[in-house]
Protein backbone atom coordinates (compact mmCIF):
# COMPACT_ATOMS: atom_id res chain seq x y z
CA UNK A 1 0.00 0.00 0.00
CA UNK A 2 2.78 2.57 0.86
CA UNK A 3 4.65 1.39 -2.05
CA UNK A 4 1.37 2.36 -4.36
CA UNK A 5 1.02 5.46 -2.68
CA UNK A 6 4.62 6.17 -2.86
CA UNK A 7 4.21 5.91 -6.60
CA UNK A 8 1.04 8.37 -7.29
CA UNK A 9 2.80 11.03 -5.44
CA UNK A 10 5.69 10.13 -7.82
CA UNK A 11 3.42 10.54 -11.07
CA UNK A 12 1.94 13.58 -9.61
CA UNK A 13 5.20 15.37 -9.37
CA UNK A 14 6.08 14.39 -12.81
CA UNK A 15 3.10 15.25 -14.26
CA UNK A 16 3.20 18.53 -12.96
CA UNK A 17 3.93 21.97 -14.63
CA UNK A 18 5.22 23.99 -11.63
CA UNK A 19 8.79 22.79 -10.70
CA UNK A 20 8.77 20.97 -7.26
CA UNK A 21 11.64 21.39 -4.54
CA UNK A 22 11.46 19.67 -1.54
CA UNK A 23 14.07 21.29 1.17
CA UNK A 24 15.58 20.56 4.20
CA UNK A 25 16.11 24.01 6.34
CA UNK A 26 19.38 23.54 5.68
CA UNK A 27 18.67 24.20 2.33
CA UNK A 28 19.29 21.06 1.11
CA UNK A 29 17.30 19.75 -2.08
CA UNK A 30 15.83 16.19 -1.33
CA UNK A 31 13.50 15.95 -4.40
CA UNK A 32 12.90 18.01 -6.72
CA UNK A 33 10.73 17.18 -10.30
CA UNK A 34 11.17 17.39 -14.17
CA UNK A 35 9.36 20.83 -14.27
CA UNK A 36 11.80 22.22 -11.89
CA UNK A 37 14.58 21.29 -14.12
CA UNK A 38 12.97 22.68 -17.30
CA UNK A 39 11.89 26.19 -15.69
CA UNK A 40 15.17 26.56 -13.87
CA UNK A 41 17.49 25.47 -17.09
CA UNK A 42 19.40 23.32 -15.06
CA UNK A 43 20.18 19.49 -15.33
CA UNK A 44 19.34 16.96 -12.98
CA UNK A 45 22.33 16.46 -11.46
CA UNK A 46 22.55 20.31 -10.58
CA UNK A 47 19.88 19.62 -8.41
CA UNK A 48 20.25 16.45 -7.60
CA UNK A 49 21.53 16.02 -3.67
CA UNK A 50 22.46 19.57 -4.27
CA UNK A 51 21.79 22.93 -2.19
CA UNK A 52 20.34 26.40 -1.77
CA UNK A 53 23.54 27.51 -1.13
CA UNK A 54 25.64 26.13 -3.74
CA UNK A 55 22.68 27.21 -6.56
CA UNK A 56 23.25 30.74 -4.95
CA UNK A 57 27.77 30.66 -5.43
CA UNK A 58 26.67 28.95 -9.14
CA UNK A 59 24.59 31.66 -10.39
CA UNK A 60 25.08 35.44 -9.05
CA UNK A 61 22.45 36.35 -11.56
CA UNK A 62 19.41 34.79 -9.82
CA UNK A 63 19.90 35.48 -6.67
CA UNK A 64 16.78 37.61 -7.19
CA UNK A 65 15.07 33.99 -6.79
CA UNK A 66 17.49 31.77 -4.08
CA UNK A 67 18.04 34.30 -2.14
CA UNK A 68 14.41 35.05 -1.34
CA UNK A 69 14.29 31.30 -1.16
CA UNK A 70 17.31 30.35 1.45
CA UNK A 71 15.88 33.63 3.66
CA UNK A 72 12.43 31.68 3.86
CA UNK A 73 14.01 28.31 4.92
CA UNK A 74 16.25 30.08 7.70
CA UNK A 75 12.73 32.10 8.78
CA UNK A 76 10.56 29.22 8.56
CA UNK A 77 8.70 31.62 6.70
CA UNK A 78 6.04 31.26 3.64
CA UNK A 79 6.50 33.60 0.71
CA UNK A 80 4.31 34.08 -2.23
CA UNK A 81 6.59 36.07 -4.73
CA UNK A 82 7.20 36.99 -8.89
CA UNK A 83 10.84 37.40 -9.43
CA UNK A 84 12.80 37.90 -12.66
CA UNK A 85 15.06 34.95 -13.55
CA UNK A 86 17.44 34.06 -16.05
CA UNK A 87 17.60 30.88 -17.97
CA UNK A 88 20.17 30.61 -20.48
CA UNK A 89 21.03 34.19 -21.03
CA UNK A 90 17.30 35.17 -21.50
CA UNK A 91 15.23 36.84 -18.42
CA UNK A 92 12.23 35.52 -17.68
CA UNK A 93 9.64 35.64 -14.47
CA UNK A 94 8.48 33.36 -12.40
CA UNK A 95 6.07 33.00 -9.22
CA UNK A 96 7.92 31.38 -5.81
CA UNK A 97 5.79 30.00 -3.48
CA UNK A 98 6.94 28.03 -0.33
CA UNK A 99 5.18 26.13 2.56
CA UNK A 100 5.81 24.07 5.73
CA UNK A 101 5.93 20.62 5.13
CA UNK A 102 3.19 18.85 7.36
CA UNK A 103 4.11 19.90 10.65
CA UNK A 104 6.87 21.78 9.77
CA UNK A 105 9.49 20.37 11.54
CA UNK A 106 11.28 18.48 8.69
CA UNK A 107 11.43 20.98 5.61
CA UNK A 108 9.68 23.25 3.16
CA UNK A 109 7.98 22.41 -0.38
CA UNK A 110 8.59 24.93 -3.29
CA UNK A 111 6.78 25.89 -6.09
CA UNK A 112 8.09 27.64 -9.11
CA UNK A 113 6.01 28.83 -11.83
CA UNK A 114 6.84 29.66 -15.10
CA UNK A 115 5.14 32.75 -15.83
CA UNK A 116 7.08 34.73 -17.93
CA UNK A 117 4.01 35.35 -21.04
CA UNK A 118 1.66 36.25 -18.01
CA UNK A 119 4.13 39.07 -17.01
CA UNK A 120 4.97 40.22 -20.16
CA UNK A 121 1.24 40.62 -20.91
CA UNK A 122 0.72 42.56 -17.74
CA UNK A 123 3.90 44.63 -18.65
CA UNK A 124 2.31 45.38 -22.35
CA UNK A 125 -1.06 46.41 -20.71
CA UNK A 126 0.46 48.30 -18.07
CA UNK A 127 2.57 50.00 -21.10
CA UNK A 128 -0.61 50.81 -22.78
CA UNK A 129 -2.71 52.38 -19.91
CA UNK A 130 0.21 54.55 -18.79
CA UNK A 131 -0.21 55.84 -22.93
CA UNK A 132 -3.50 56.17 -22.90
CA UNK A 133 -3.40 57.75 -19.25
CA UNK A 134 -0.74 60.33 -20.37
CA UNK A 135 -2.74 60.78 -23.87
CA UNK A 136 -5.82 61.63 -21.77
CA UNK A 137 -3.93 63.92 -20.07
CA UNK A 138 -2.11 65.85 -22.57
CA UNK A 139 -6.04 66.10 -24.13
CA UNK A 140 -6.70 67.54 -20.58
CA UNK A 141 -4.07 70.11 -21.13
CA UNK A 142 -4.76 71.07 -24.72
CA UNK A 143 -8.42 71.51 -23.29
CA UNK A 144 -7.48 73.43 -20.39
CA UNK A 145 -5.24 75.92 -22.39
CA UNK A 146 -7.96 76.64 -25.08
CA UNK A 147 -10.04 77.88 -22.17
CA UNK A 148 -7.41 79.91 -20.84
CA UNK A 149 -6.37 81.72 -24.76
CA UNK A 150 -10.53 81.49 -24.65
CA UNK A 151 -11.08 83.68 -21.54
CA UNK A 152 -7.58 85.69 -19.84
CA UNK A 153 -9.68 86.91 -16.53
CA UNK A 154 -9.94 83.06 -15.82
CA UNK A 155 -6.67 81.96 -17.02
CA UNK A 156 -4.74 80.87 -13.85
CA UNK A 157 -8.54 79.53 -12.00
CA UNK A 158 -7.92 75.64 -12.88
CA UNK A 159 -4.16 75.85 -12.17
CA UNK A 160 -4.87 77.42 -9.03
CA UNK A 161 -7.25 74.77 -7.90
CA UNK A 162 -5.27 71.94 -8.88
CA UNK A 163 -2.81 73.30 -6.83
CA UNK A 164 -4.37 74.05 -3.88
CA UNK A 165 -6.30 70.27 -4.05
CA UNK A 166 -2.66 68.68 -4.24
CA UNK A 167 -1.60 70.53 -1.32
CA UNK A 168 -4.50 69.75 0.40
CA UNK A 169 -4.41 65.81 -0.46
CA UNK A 170 -0.92 65.65 0.49
CA UNK A 171 -1.42 67.30 3.78
CA UNK A 172 -4.36 64.64 4.34
CA UNK A 173 -2.33 61.79 3.62
CA UNK A 174 0.27 62.98 5.69
CA UNK A 175 -1.81 63.30 9.07
CA UNK A 176 -3.66 59.98 8.02
CA UNK A 177 -7.27 61.20 6.99
CA UNK A 178 -7.08 60.81 2.79
CA UNK A 179 -10.05 58.35 3.41
CA UNK A 180 -12.10 60.41 5.65
CA UNK A 181 -12.49 62.27 2.40
CA UNK A 182 -12.23 60.13 -0.61
CA UNK A 183 -11.63 56.49 -1.56
CA UNK A 184 -10.93 57.04 -5.05
CA UNK A 185 -7.61 57.84 -6.01
CA UNK A 186 -5.95 61.21 -6.41
CA UNK A 187 -5.94 61.55 -10.09
CA UNK A 188 -9.42 61.05 -10.43
CA UNK A 189 -9.98 64.24 -8.34
CA UNK A 190 -7.23 66.02 -9.82
CA UNK A 191 -8.77 65.04 -13.23
CA UNK A 192 -12.15 66.43 -12.38
CA UNK A 193 -10.39 69.80 -11.25
CA UNK A 194 -8.63 70.08 -14.75
CA UNK A 195 -12.22 69.52 -16.19
CA UNK A 196 -14.26 71.37 -14.03
CA UNK A 197 -14.81 74.18 -16.37
CA UNK A 198 -14.10 72.72 -19.91
CA UNK A 199 -17.85 73.64 -20.85
CA UNK A 200 -16.97 76.92 -20.58
CA UNK A 201 -15.26 76.88 -24.15
CA UNK A 202 -19.06 76.86 -25.23
CA UNK A 203 -19.88 80.28 -24.01
CA UNK A 204 -19.61 82.82 -26.06
CA UNK A 205 -16.64 85.10 -25.30
CA UNK A 206 -18.29 88.37 -24.92
CA UNK A 207 -20.34 86.59 -22.02
CA UNK A 208 -17.54 84.78 -20.64
CA UNK A 209 -14.95 87.75 -20.43
CA UNK A 210 -17.19 90.56 -20.49
CA UNK A 211 -15.34 92.87 -17.74
CA UNK A 212 -17.79 95.34 -17.24
CA UNK A 213 -21.97 96.16 -17.10
CA UNK A 214 -22.37 97.23 -20.94
CA UNK A 215 -18.79 94.80 -22.07
CA UNK A 216 -18.74 96.16 -26.12
CA UNK A 217 -22.14 98.24 -25.73
CA UNK A 218 -20.49 100.99 -24.37
CA UNK A 219 -18.98 101.99 -27.06
CA UNK A 220 -22.47 102.71 -28.63
CA UNK A 221 -23.46 104.48 -25.79
CA UNK A 222 -20.54 106.73 -25.84
CA UNK A 223 -20.17 107.50 -29.37
CA UNK A 224 -24.28 108.73 -29.05
CA UNK A 225 -23.08 111.04 -26.23
CA UNK A 226 -20.37 112.43 -28.28
CA UNK A 227 -23.02 112.87 -31.32
CA UNK A 228 -25.73 114.62 -29.14
CA UNK A 229 -23.82 117.06 -27.33
CA UNK A 230 -21.78 117.78 -31.26
CA UNK A 231 -25.03 118.04 -32.36
CA UNK A 232 -26.25 120.67 -29.50
CA UNK A 233 -22.92 122.38 -30.05
CA UNK A 234 -24.33 123.16 -33.55
CA UNK A 235 -27.12 124.09 -32.68
CA UNK A 236 -26.15 126.82 -30.36
CA UNK A 237 -24.32 128.18 -33.25
CA UNK A 238 -27.18 128.08 -36.02
CA UNK A 239 -29.93 129.25 -33.05
CA UNK A 240 -28.43 131.54 -30.62
CA UNK A 241 -31.73 132.32 -28.40
CA UNK A 242 -31.35 128.61 -28.05
CA UNK A 243 -28.41 128.45 -26.21
CA UNK A 244 -29.54 128.02 -22.46
CA UNK A 245 -31.98 125.11 -23.25
CA UNK A 246 -28.94 123.49 -25.23
CA UNK A 247 -26.36 123.95 -22.38
CA UNK A 248 -29.16 122.38 -20.13
CA UNK A 249 -29.08 119.23 -22.36
CA UNK A 250 -25.46 119.60 -22.80
CA UNK A 251 -25.07 119.29 -18.61
CA UNK A 252 -27.45 116.85 -18.29
CA UNK A 253 -25.44 114.84 -21.08
CA UNK A 254 -22.47 115.04 -19.56
CA UNK A 255 -23.19 114.61 -15.95
CA UNK A 256 -25.25 111.23 -17.51
CA UNK A 257 -21.96 110.08 -18.95
CA UNK A 258 -19.72 110.31 -15.97
CA UNK A 259 -22.46 108.68 -14.09
CA UNK A 260 -22.71 105.50 -16.72
CA UNK A 261 -18.86 105.59 -16.94
CA UNK A 262 -18.43 105.21 -13.08
CA UNK A 263 -21.33 102.74 -12.59
CA UNK A 264 -19.81 100.56 -15.20
CA UNK A 265 -16.95 99.74 -13.38
CA UNK A 266 -18.12 99.28 -10.23
CA UNK A 267 -18.28 96.54 -8.14
CA UNK A 268 -21.30 97.29 -6.39
CA UNK A 269 -24.27 99.58 -7.17
CA UNK A 270 -26.72 101.35 -4.39
CA UNK A 271 -30.14 101.63 -5.10
CA UNK A 272 -29.77 105.34 -4.85
CA UNK A 273 -27.31 105.41 -8.07
CA UNK A 274 -29.08 102.50 -10.11
CA UNK A 275 -32.81 104.99 -9.65
CA UNK A 276 -30.49 107.82 -10.68
CA UNK A 277 -29.23 105.70 -13.70
CA UNK A 278 -33.43 104.71 -14.70
CA UNK A 279 -33.47 108.62 -14.43
CA UNK A 280 -30.76 109.37 -17.05
CA UNK A 281 -31.88 106.18 -19.25
CA UNK A 282 -34.70 108.60 -20.09
CA UNK A 283 -32.88 111.64 -21.20
CA UNK A 284 -33.81 112.82 -24.94
CA UNK A 285 -30.73 112.29 -26.82
CA UNK A 286 -30.65 114.10 -30.25
CA UNK A 287 -29.50 112.06 -33.65
CA UNK A 288 -27.74 112.83 -36.90
CA UNK A 289 -30.88 112.21 -38.76
CA UNK A 290 -33.06 114.43 -36.49
CA UNK A 291 -34.56 112.01 -34.49
CA UNK A 292 -34.59 111.31 -30.64
CA UNK A 293 -34.30 108.71 -28.87
CA UNK A 294 -33.76 107.61 -24.64
CA UNK A 295 -29.87 108.13 -23.77
CA UNK A 296 -30.22 104.34 -22.91
CA UNK A 297 -32.07 101.17 -24.71
CA UNK A 298 -34.03 99.06 -22.75
CA UNK A 299 -31.04 96.34 -23.17
CA UNK A 300 -28.32 98.74 -21.63
CA UNK A 301 -30.20 100.14 -19.15
CA UNK A 302 -30.66 96.54 -17.72
CA UNK A 303 -26.80 95.85 -18.25
CA UNK A 304 -26.02 99.48 -16.12
CA UNK A 305 -28.14 98.79 -13.64
CA UNK A 306 -27.24 95.10 -12.74
CA UNK A 307 -26.56 95.70 -8.76
CA UNK A 308 -23.51 93.43 -8.24
CA UNK A 309 -21.03 92.00 -10.89
CA UNK A 310 -21.57 92.39 -14.29
CA UNK A 311 -23.64 89.81 -15.81
CA UNK A 312 -27.34 90.71 -16.35
CA UNK A 313 -29.50 87.90 -15.55
CA UNK A 314 -29.62 86.19 -19.08
CA UNK A 315 -26.14 86.79 -19.21
CA UNK A 316 -25.76 85.00 -16.09
CA UNK A 317 -27.61 82.13 -16.94
CA UNK A 318 -25.29 81.97 -20.48
CA UNK A 319 -22.73 81.22 -18.00
CA UNK A 320 -24.48 78.67 -15.81
CA UNK A 321 -24.54 76.87 -18.58
CA UNK A 322 -21.18 75.68 -18.96
CA UNK A 323 -21.86 72.82 -16.07
CA UNK A 324 -24.41 71.35 -17.93
CA UNK A 325 -22.04 71.83 -20.91
CA UNK A 326 -19.27 70.17 -18.79
CA UNK A 327 -21.28 66.99 -18.12
CA UNK A 328 -22.75 66.72 -21.88
CA UNK A 329 -18.89 67.10 -23.57
CA UNK A 330 -17.27 64.95 -20.79
CA UNK A 331 -20.31 62.26 -21.57
CA UNK A 332 -18.61 61.97 -24.68
CA UNK A 333 -15.48 60.56 -23.12
CA UNK A 334 -14.98 57.23 -22.08
CA UNK A 335 -13.62 57.37 -18.51
CA UNK A 336 -13.16 53.44 -16.97
CA UNK A 337 -11.51 52.43 -14.32
CA UNK A 338 -10.24 55.09 -11.93
CA UNK A 339 -11.07 57.65 -13.71
CA UNK A 340 -14.85 56.29 -13.95
CA UNK A 341 -16.59 59.13 -11.51
CA UNK A 342 -14.59 62.33 -13.36
CA UNK A 343 -17.89 63.60 -14.91
CA UNK A 344 -19.68 63.08 -12.31
CA UNK A 345 -17.76 65.21 -10.41
CA UNK A 346 -16.54 67.72 -12.42
CA UNK A 347 -20.68 68.67 -13.55
CA UNK A 348 -21.62 68.63 -10.16
CA UNK A 349 -19.10 71.59 -9.02
CA UNK A 350 -21.99 74.18 -8.85
CA UNK A 351 -24.13 71.91 -6.62
CA UNK A 352 -24.92 73.38 -2.92
CA UNK A 353 -26.15 71.29 0.32
CA UNK A 354 -29.16 72.61 0.56
CA UNK A 355 -30.53 71.97 -2.51
CA UNK A 356 -30.24 75.80 -4.07
CA UNK A 357 -27.02 74.66 -6.47
CA UNK A 358 -27.51 73.86 -10.11
CA UNK A 359 -28.02 72.14 -12.61
CA UNK A 360 -29.57 69.13 -10.63
CA UNK A 361 -30.60 71.07 -7.22
CA UNK A 362 -28.26 67.76 -5.77
CA UNK A 363 -28.64 68.00 -2.30
CA UNK A 364 -26.68 66.36 1.10
CA UNK A 365 -25.94 63.08 -0.12
CA UNK A 366 -26.26 62.96 -3.35
CA UNK A 367 -23.61 64.88 -3.20
CA UNK A 368 -19.85 63.19 -2.84
CA UNK A 369 -17.17 64.43 -0.91
CA UNK A 370 -14.82 64.99 -3.88
CA UNK A 371 -17.09 67.41 -4.92
CA UNK A 372 -18.02 68.50 -2.30
CA UNK A 373 -14.62 69.62 -2.23
CA UNK A 374 -14.55 71.24 -5.88
CA UNK A 375 -16.93 73.38 -4.64
CA UNK A 376 -14.91 75.10 -1.89
CA UNK A 377 -11.93 75.13 -3.95
CA UNK A 378 -13.85 77.14 -7.00
CA UNK A 379 -15.55 79.18 -4.28
CA UNK A 380 -12.28 80.43 -2.51
CA UNK A 381 -10.61 80.84 -6.06
CA UNK A 382 -13.01 82.94 -7.13
CA UNK A 383 -13.10 85.32 -4.30
CA UNK A 384 -9.28 85.24 -3.93
CA UNK A 385 -8.51 85.45 -7.70
CA UNK A 386 -6.38 88.65 -8.70
CA UNK A 387 -7.16 88.69 -12.24
CA UNK A 388 -10.67 89.07 -12.55
CA UNK A 389 -11.54 92.68 -13.55
CA UNK A 390 -14.58 93.52 -12.57
CA UNK A 391 -14.17 93.02 -8.43
CA UNK A 392 -10.94 93.11 -6.32
CA UNK A 393 -9.41 90.22 -4.96
CA UNK A 394 -10.41 89.15 -1.28
CA UNK A 395 -7.95 88.06 1.31
CA UNK A 396 -7.86 84.90 2.68
CA UNK A 397 -9.43 85.58 6.09
CA UNK A 398 -12.24 87.63 4.20
CA UNK A 399 -12.90 85.19 1.59
CA UNK A 400 -12.98 81.98 4.45
CA UNK A 401 -15.54 84.48 6.11
CA UNK A 402 -17.79 83.98 3.03
CA UNK A 403 -17.45 80.56 2.58
CA UNK A 404 -18.37 79.38 6.41
CA UNK A 405 -21.25 81.84 6.11
CA UNK A 406 -22.48 79.39 3.52
CA UNK A 407 -21.55 76.94 5.77
CA UNK A 408 -23.52 77.99 8.37
CA UNK A 409 -26.69 78.72 5.75
CA UNK A 410 -25.85 74.66 4.75
CA UNK A 411 -24.28 75.07 1.42
CA UNK A 412 -21.51 74.24 1.97
CA UNK A 413 -19.61 71.53 3.52
CA UNK A 414 -18.19 72.82 6.90
CA UNK A 415 -16.05 69.83 7.79
CA UNK A 416 -14.24 69.76 4.44
CA UNK A 417 -14.18 73.45 4.76
CA UNK A 418 -12.44 73.43 8.21
CA UNK A 419 -10.31 70.32 7.48
CA UNK A 420 -9.22 72.71 4.05
CA UNK A 421 -8.26 75.50 6.03
CA UNK A 422 -6.28 73.84 9.04
CA UNK A 423 -4.31 72.27 6.25
CA UNK A 424 -3.11 75.81 4.77
CA UNK A 425 -3.09 74.58 1.65
CA UNK A 426 -4.75 77.28 0.16
CA UNK A 427 -2.21 79.95 0.67
CA UNK A 428 -0.39 81.26 -2.13
CA UNK A 429 3.09 81.91 -3.07
CA UNK A 430 4.31 77.94 -1.58
CA UNK A 431 6.19 75.73 -4.38
CA UNK A 432 4.68 72.79 -5.47
CA UNK A 433 6.35 69.47 -4.01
Amino acid sequence: MEKKEHFSIDSILEDMSAGILILKYDGQIILHNPAAERILGLPESALKHSSISRLLQSASENDTLFAPLLESLQQKKSISKTLPYFRNGEMMYVHLMTDPLGSGRTGMIAEISDITDETLLFIANKRLANQITNLMNSFVEVMVTAIEEESKYNANHTKSMVQYAKKYLAWLESEGKLTELTTEPSEALLMSIWLHDIGKLLVPHEIMDKPTRLGSAEKDVMHRIETALLLLKIQMLEQPEQKPEAEKKMQALADAKELIQSANASGFLSDDIIETLRNAARIPCPAADGSESPLLSDSELEAITVQRGTLTAAERKVIESHVSLTGKLLSKVEFRGNYRTVPKWAAAHHELMDGSGYPDRLQGDEIPNETRLLTILDIYDALTAEDRPYKPPLKPEEAFAILRDMAKQGKLDSTILESFYESGAWQRGQSES
